[in-house]
C-alpha cells in the first residue's frame, strides 16, 4: 500500500450502527471541513465512531454505550469510499459486525490489525472528555503517548509487548516470595531502557511541536511537556531495582519502571490544572502537535474528527482551533448541535462549509446539506 497525499472520504453507508438504521453520504466534490449537526441523541457521534471503526477496527466509545448493532438487528455495516490513497483508484474500507466478530475489509480483501505505516487511512479523534487524558489515570497517558511512538517507531509495538510480558514474569517471580536474584532483571532493564529511550526520543519532537502549535493561546503560554520515566533519573535502573528490592519483595510486585512512567503540561515547572475549555484545547495541540510529528517522519495525512468541540469555547478560542485545523489541510468531521460556529467562519477562510444535517436516527435517509 503506497503512502499518500491526502486521503478523503467520498462516501459512507452506515447500517444498522446503534440507533442509526441507515445513512447514505455523498461527499463527493465537499470541502476539508466538514459539519454533522442535528439535535441530541439523532446519532452524529456515532457517524464519528463509524469512521474510527473502519480505521482502527474498534470502538472508541466505552461498554456504557451498549451493543454495536441496533435493536433488532443481526448484523451491523460500514463502508466508505476513499480518494486519493492509491493514485487515481477509489479504495474501499469495510467494517462488519455480527454481535460476535468483526471482519474488516480493504478492497474486499479480510484485513486484520493495520500498523500506521500500512493503513494510510488514519483517523484521531478529540472526545467529549479530553480533560480525562490530562486529568484522568496514568494508563490513559501511557497509552495515548505509546500509540504515538507506535506512529514513528515501527518496533515499539513488538518491544512494548515483549516489556510487557517479561514485566509480569517478574511480577509473578516476586509473588512466588523467590529470595534469590532475580533471573528476569537483565532482560527487563535492557528492554525497559528500549521502552523508554523511544518515549524521550519522541517527547523531544512532541514538545518542539507541542510549543509552535500552542502558540495562538495565551494560557498555554511557557508551557512544556514534562515526562517521568518511571524511576529515578539520577540512577540507572539496574540502580533503582536493587535500592527497591526489599520493598518489592514485600509488596509483591514490580514498582518502578516503564509501566510507572507519566507525562504532563507543565507551566513554570508546576503543574496545569485545566478547565474543560482550556482542556479541550490543550488536547487539540497536543494531537495536532503529534500529527505533525508523524507527517515528519513519513506518514500521510489523517482525517480529524471533532466531537462537540465547539462546547464551552469563547468566539475567540474557537475562531483560532478552527483556523489552527485549517491549516491542516486535512478532512475535518466536526459534531455540532447546530453547526452555525463553522458556518460564520466562512467568511474569514473564503472556503465552504457544508453542514449534513442528522435527524430521525431510525429512519433510512440521506445525510443532506
Amino acid at each position: 500500500m503506497n503512502a499518500i497525499v491526502s486521503p478523503r472520504l467520498s462516501s459512507l453507508r452506515v447500517r444498522h450502527l446503534r440507533n442509526l438504521r441507515e445513512l447514505v453520504w455523498d461527499l463527493s466534490g465537499t470541502a476539508q471541513q466538514l459539519v454533522i449537526s442535528g439535535p441530541n441523541g439523532v446519532g452524529k457521534t456515532t457517524l464519528l465512531e463509524a469512521l474510527y471503526l473502519l480505521s482502527r477496527g474498534r470502538s472508541f466509545r466505552g461498554r456504557k454505550a451498549g451493543p454495536l448493532i441496533m435493536d433488532g438487528a443481526e448484523r451491523m455495516s460500514i463502508e466508505g469510499r476513499f480518494q486519493g490513497v492509491e493514485g487515481d483508484q477509489e479504495t474501499i474500507l469495510a467494517f462488519e459486525w455480527s454481535g460476535f466478530e468483526g471482519i474488516r475489509r480493504w478492497n474486499g480483501r479480510p484485513v486484520t490489525r493495520l500498523s500506521p505505516f500500512e493503513n494510510p487511512i488514519r483517523f484521531k479523534l478529540v472526545g467529549e472528555n479530553p480533560q480525562g487524558l490530562l486529568a484522568g489515570d496514568p494508563t490513559l497517558r501511557r497509552t495515548f503517548l505509546d500509540w504515538n511512538v507506535f506512529h514513528v517507531e515501527p518496533q515499539f509495538g513488538r518491544v512494548r509487548s515483549e516489556f510487557r510480558r517479561v514485566l509480569d514474569q517478574r511480577n509473578a517471580w516476586l509473588r512466588n516470595g523467590s529470595r534469590e536474584s532475580c533471573v528476569w532483571d537483565p532482560i527487563f532493564v535492557d528492554l525497559a531502557q528500549q521502552v523508554h529511550q523511544a518515549r524521550s526520543d519522541f517527547l523531544v519532537a512532541w514538545q518542539a511541536a507541542f510549543a509552535e502549535a500552542a502558540k495562538p493561546f495565551a494560557f498555554l503560554a511557557q508551557c512544556a511537556l514534562s515526562y517521568s520515566a518511571g524511576w529515578s533519573v539520577e540512577s540507572t535502573l539496574d540502580e533503582a531495582l536493587r535500592a527497591t528490592r526489599a520493598t518489592e519483595r514485600h509488596r509483591r510486585q514490580t514498582l518502578i519502571g516503564p509501566q510507572r512512567a507519566d507525562w504532563s503540561i507543565q507551566q513554570n515547572a508546576r503543574l496545569m490544572r485545566f478547565s474543560r475549555g482550556q482542556a479541550k484545547v490543550a488536547v487539540c495541540v497536543l494531537q495536532i502537535a503529534a500529527e505533525q510529528v508523524h507527517r515528519a517522519g513519513g506518514l500521510s495525512p489523517c482525517l480529524w474528527l471533532l466531537d462537540d468541540l465547539h462546547a464551552e469555547l469563547d468566539v475567540e478560542t474557537r475562531t483560532r482551533i478552527e483556523q489552527l485545523y485549517r491549516m491542516q489541510e486535512a478532512q475535518c468531521f466536526w459534531t455540532h448541535v447546530r453547526g452555525d460556529h463553522l458556518r460564520a467562519a466562512e467568511g474569514s477562510s473564503g472556503q465552504s462549509t457544508p453542514m449534513f444535517h442528522v435527524e430521525h436516527p431510525r429512519t433510512s435517509q440521506r445525510a443532506c446539506v
